[in-house]
């Protein structure tokens, strides 16, 4: 058969006989228990079985040497864990798959009242998906810098304006708020924003006005 094609060549089309098959996407999906630990393994054997399923993992590098995170991936050991330990996602279509119950290390279908599955909507699926991945993130990439100024946008503290003095690997902030005595407060990156370079030209020169007008 001629694959090689021109622009401008007149083409026809072959029909296909076969089935051709498309993805699915799920309505919601359903939370299986398994055996804590035992998550990625459960995952892989569903998946062996043509089940679909999900288990949000969280990536931390640990020094070999002192055994805690590192912030540089390439002096740490990868470690993986489950963001949600004994606890796997499968989509509606698969629940009724009679492949599930042959795996081992899975337990019972998570319920709510009157026995109905516990369940995520594609909405709040993509929530679970953001934060995992801003937990991945690598701290060269992330959005904030030590030393950058936020504004506080969320919670009791929205409007101030603090400075970052510290990220951790949990997509955390501590930022030290001038305005309130000098008080450091601990905050998810989703509470602030960056303080734009205009805001803080007009800030500083209405401090310098200020000191030049004293006394």
């Amino acid at each position: 058969m001629n694959m090689h094609y021109e622009i401008g060549q007149f083409v026809g089309h072959v029909p296909i006989a076969e089935p051709v098959a498309v993805p699915v996407t799920p309505r919601c999906w359903c939370m299986l228990s398994v055996t804590p630990g035992r998550d990625a393994r459960v995952v892989r054997r569903l998946l062996d079985r043509g089940v679909c399923a999900y288990s949000p993992i969280v990536v931390r590098y640990i020094d070999r040497r002192t055994r805690i995170e590192t912030r540089k991936p390439h002096l740490g050991k990868r470690v993986e864990r489950p963001f949600l330990a004994g606890m796997v996602f499968v989509p509606d279509f698969d629940v009724d798959n009679p492949a599930i119950r042959r795996v081992d290390d899975v337990g019972d279908w998570l319920t709510i009242d009157e026995g109905r599955f516990a369940m995520l909507r594609p909405g709040d699926m993509a929530v679970v998906r953001g934060i995992v991945g801003a937990m991945n993130k690598p701290f060269s990439e992330r959005d904030y810098a030590v030393d950058q100024m936020v504004q506080i946008v969320d919670g009791p503290l929205a409007g101030f304006v603090g400075q970052v003095k510290r990220l951790d690997s949990h997509s955390r902030l501590k930022v030290f708020v001038d305005a309130l005595r000098g008080v450091s407060v601990q905050l998810s990156e989703t509470q602030v924003e960056p303080v734009p370079a205009s805001a803080l030209a007009a800030t500083a020169r209405r401090q310098k006005r200020k000191r030049s007008e004293r006394p």
